[in-house]
């Protein structure tokens, strides 16, 4: 794999298109970044942002871009794509030449894709498999994360490879999926500690998958074949133990926590208590989660249904609010799409069997409009939360920041130029994403990409896409994200801090000799009458019972069992007695007067 391919940027486009979009001046906006809003202009050049204020000064041959009455924002960054991924037989149907032009379409200028590699195969192999998918059809900047399907010497060799050459610095273990991609706890806190000393992000897909196997052969076994089936053999409570389990591997390994597609708003309070308890986490609700329901899956027309079907699945309608309200105060803090799209006769795989449906929705051309109009415009996000939501909060995270996420001079020109006062109604028959489907079908959405820059080129024009394939470049993202490891060992250094050895005077008394200790009792076990190879009738095997010596005082031992084999009772060689003499038996005397 040739990574020069990385330092060409804007210069392996053609000389006459570098000379019509390598200068450009965005006039008249207001700059949103995550800490504030100010009137600014933006003046790009060779793919960076090289000037922001007022009264600009700039060389001729400029291309000026009214911005009056917009807002001026870092291109949305969506950690969380599957371009052509191979799952359950098939292939997502968008590559990454037609999901990279949906995404800028949508204002989103880089992705971040995830190298799905089979277990048993080399991630090192697939690592390559994916960069020669994606570097001649991109047409905005990726970046990619690694699955971790196994564990082993030559999965901890990789994983150190990926990240020390290849520009890899997080990984993603799966909790669900078993025999494809599922890790045991043990595998999973390997790879947390692998991640935690190579100074990547892990990553987890928390669901119980074993549960939720027995439970979906139950469902098919009672006659329940449709999508709805795969909503109930999901359910919640399944997302949230899975997702406790991964924050207390986690912690052990004292490794950094990336929850990818926060469903279920139970396990977005855990992951805030964990934070809240200093733990370094981070959630990421989808723009599905945010906007969708469960409701879908009760539809009656077969393909509607099968088009929501994903993993975790829609929950119900209240937990959007919640998630919302997490997103608000921090408690989460990225946003994907978890993009991964399948046509019509993909998802007829699974006609006949919820379990065959592939699991995958669209979002990454629509996740800017759905966020702002159920988030901004409902007053739950503030514009500047938005741009941490949708941008600067994954630039952080994996190690992008201030190159990506921010309008500052020197940051990689990455724009979208917001209009925030129009809207577009959702369409699958307008959108670009290369699906016949679309989950926010008929949504109003207040906020559209007038103008888009990918690396310092105009690829949206007053809302006309002009893409070229294989324009984008891979972003490599270092180890170490400060904004991730800086309190981790601070974190590490307290924690350790508490684990000490206790002084005290060495135990010098005696220790049992185990192997001696059990000769001795298969000794006494032969000698003993009624025993096995042993003489003796029921009567002895019954005065054999108790084994435990007597008390100090000659009494039966209170912790002895009276159970034998034999079914012999310790008193059995007792003679029986006709009766018993009482004074009061149960229930008063038998004779007598009551007055």
């Amino acid at each position: 794999m040739n990574d020069a391919k990385v330092q060409i940027g804007v210069n392996k486009l053609g000389h006459h298109v570098q000379s019509s979009q390598n200068r450009l001046l965005i006039k008249g906006g207001k700059v949103v970044n995550d800490d504030g809003i100010q009137e600014a202009d933006v003046y790009v050049e060779g793919g960076v942002i090289k000037q922001v204020g007022t009264g600009l000064l700039t060389p001729g041959g400029v291309r000026v871009i009214d911005a009056a009455g917009m807002l001026i924002m870092p291109g949305g960054i969506d950690p969380h794509t599957h371009m052509q991924m191979p799952f359950m037989g098939t292939h997502s149907a968008d590559d990454f030449y037609t999901g990279t032009r949906a995404a800028l379409a949508g204002g989103t200028t880089m992705i971040i894709d995830f190298v799905a590699c089979p277990r048993g195969d080399s991630l090192m192999d697939w690592y390559n498999k994916y960069r020669a998918w994606a570097d001649e059809k991109v047409c905005c900047d990726y970046g990619l994360h690694v699955i971790v399907p196994q564990w082993g010497d030559k999965t901890a060799n990789e994983m150190a490879t990926l990240v020390k050459e290849k520009g890899i610095n997080s990984f993603k273990c799966f909790m669900a999926y078993r025999n494809v991609f599922l890790l045991e706890d043990d595998e999973m806190l390997n790879v947390f500690q692998a991640c935690r000393k190579l100074g990547a992000v892990a990553q987890v897909h928390a669901e119980n998958g074993k549960i939720i196997e027995r439970k979906a052969e139950q469902l098919v076994a009672d006659g329940i074949r449709g999508p709805e089936g795969h909503s109930y053999s999901r359910p919640e409570a399944m997302e949230i133990e899975a997702t406790t389990r991964a924050l207390a591997i986690a912690d052990e390994a004292n490794c950094p926590l990336y929850v990818v597609h926060v469903m279920s708003a139970e396990a977005g309070e855990a992951i805030s208590k964990a934070r809240r308890r200093g733990q370094v986490c981070y959630g990421e609700p989808i723009a599905a989660g945010l906007a969708c329901d469960n409701s879908s899956y009760q539809h009656t027309c077969w393909r509607h249904a099968a088009g929501h079907v994903l993993s975790p699945p829609l929950r119900d309608p209240s937990t959007k609010e919640r998630l919302w309200r997490m997103l608000a105060t921090g408690e989460l803090t990225c946003t994907g799409t978890d993009h991964c799209v399948f046509k019509a006769d993909q998802k007829a795989l699974g006609k006949d069997d919820f379990r065959r449906i592939p699991n995958g929705v669209n979002g990454v051309e629509d996740r800017m409009s759905v966020l702002w109009e159920k988030g901004v415009e409902t007053g739950i996000l503030d514009p500047c939360q938005f741009v941490a939501a949708t941008s600067t909060n994954a630039a952080k995270v994996f190690n992008l920041y201030p190159q990506k996420g921010r309008i500052a001079v020197g940051s990689d020109a990455d724009i979208v130029v917001w209009n925030a006062k129009e809207t577009r109604t959702i369409s699958a028959k307008t959108h670009h994403q290369n699906v016949d489907f679309n989950i926010f079908e008929g949504m109003v959405c207040h906020g559209i990409a007038e103008f888009v820059i990918s690396g310092g080129r105009l690829v949206v024009d007053e809302r006309q896409l002009k893409v070229t394939q294989g324009a984008g470049r891979f972003v490599p993202m270092p180890a170490f994200p400060p904004y991730v490891y800086n309190r981790l060992e601070k974190r590490e250094a307290a924690k350790s801090a508490g684990t000490v050895a206790v002084a005290r005077d060495a135990y010098d008394g005696p220790v049992i000799d185990l192997k001696a200790e059990q000769e001795r009792q298969k000794a006494v076990a032969k000698e003993q009458p009624g025993a096995a190879g042993g003489g003796g009738g029921p009567e002895a095997a019954a005065e054999n019972v108790f084994h435990r010596p007597p008390t100090r005082g000659g009494g039966r031992h209170m912790q002895e069992s009276s159970f034998s084999l034999s079914g012999a009772q310790f008193d059995d060689t007792k003679p029986a007695r006709s009766g018993i003499r009482t004074h009061q038996p149960p229930g008063g005397a038998s004779s007598g007067s009551l007055w």
